[in-house]
């Protein structure tokens, strides 16, 4: 019994994430957006890749942004198309099956760190290959290894009754980490959900994005007050500069 959050329980995952402030996220989003890239009043185009169930891109689509998700996981894709009418499509770094350039591309919840770091630099490549002259590259990192927590069980309240994860993570190489969990759902079922995450050294990343040709700015989580090296939790908002 070895399934996937991601690709075989796409409800699950919205039920789990339901608290999760979207809403937040994407506000910082586009003040960073506005903030950055300025802007001439031409509708803009947003590429989101690992968009998982699509919440972020349905608010974005609600700002008027032309957006296309991307996602590795089909049924992740196939929920998100019931939310809105941006375009999503299945794919993975660091080919992305998309044309054209963005004003925006946005890799949110911890994309880069299923990246193992041989793919880093290509996926970031990928990301400028597909950034307008003065377009907006966002990404994220939260820690991984905060012993301290783990092992952890949290419980979500749903509509459909109460979910519950019991997590554990393992260091199992140099800034990498096995995320196992068990989750329950409502109806008594249980699966486990297993995947590789990678810290990566915050002065690597911005290493990577001047080499590729991005000038870039490190926030807290989704704050733009909040100091991220006193968490580890970090945002960076790279502009293209070639």
């Amino acid at each position: 019994m070895n399934e996937n959050l991601y690709a075989e329980y796409p409800e699950t995952y919205d039920a789990i994430y339901a608290e999760k402030d979207y809403d937040a996220e994407v506000e910082f989003v586009l003040d960073r957006f506005a903030e950055v890239a300025g802007g001439d009043g031409d509708p803009e185009r947003a590429l989101i890749v690992g968009c998982g169930t699509g919440e972020h891109s349905k608010r974005l689509r609600e700002e008027g942004f032309e957006v296309v998700g991307v996602d590795k996981y089909p049924a992740m894709v196939e929920r998100a198309r019931t939310k809105s009418d941006a375009e999503f499509r299945v794919g993975e770094l660091p080919d992305l099956p998309v044309d054209g350039q963005f004003d925006l591309v946005w890799f949110p919840f911890t994309v880069v760190q299923h990246l193992d770091p041989d793919a880093v630099a290509e996926s970031l490549r990928t990301a400028v290959d597909h950034l307008t002259a003065d377009g907006v590259l966002v990404f994220d990192q939260l820690v991984t290894g905060e012993e301290d927590i783990y092992p952890r069980l949290v419980t979500y309240e749903s509509d459909d009754g109460t979910y519950a994860r019991l997590t554990d993570v393992h260091e199992v190489g140099d800034s990498s980490y096995r995320w196992d969990s068990l989750v329950f759902t409502p109806d008594g079922e249980f699966f486990a959900d297993t995947h590789r995450l990678y810290d990566h050294d915050a002065a690597y990343l911005d290493g990577v994005c001047g080499v590729v040709g991005l000038s870039v700015e490190r926030h807290g989580w989704y704050d733009a007050d909040a100091d991220p090296d006193e968490s580890g939790h970090a945002v960076f908002v790279a502009q293209n500069t070639d």
